[in-house]
């Protein structure tokens, strides 16, 4: 697999999230959520010391979806 390396200078000043956007959408869906989990995964850490399996989860804040019919 090659992989290819993004990099961009420029001032503070000047910095906005295009590159970023630009970046996260060439990723896969599976690398996102990879890259995500890890973030997750390094924040528990850092804060607690250790992984607390019943908090460390996806939110679930919708009990259901409904197809509008028009």
């Amino acid at each position: 697999m090659n992989k290819i390396i993004w990099e961009r200078m420029i001032p503070l000043k000047k910095a906005d999230e295009s590159f970023d956007l630009i970046f996260w959408q060439e990723q896969s869906s599976d690398m996102r959520f990879r890259v995500t989990f890890d973030m997750l995964k390094d924040f528990y850490r850092l804060k607690k010391g250790k992984i607390n399996a019943p908090s460390f989860r996806l939110q679930r804040s919708i009990e259901n979806i409904k197809q509008a019919r028009g």
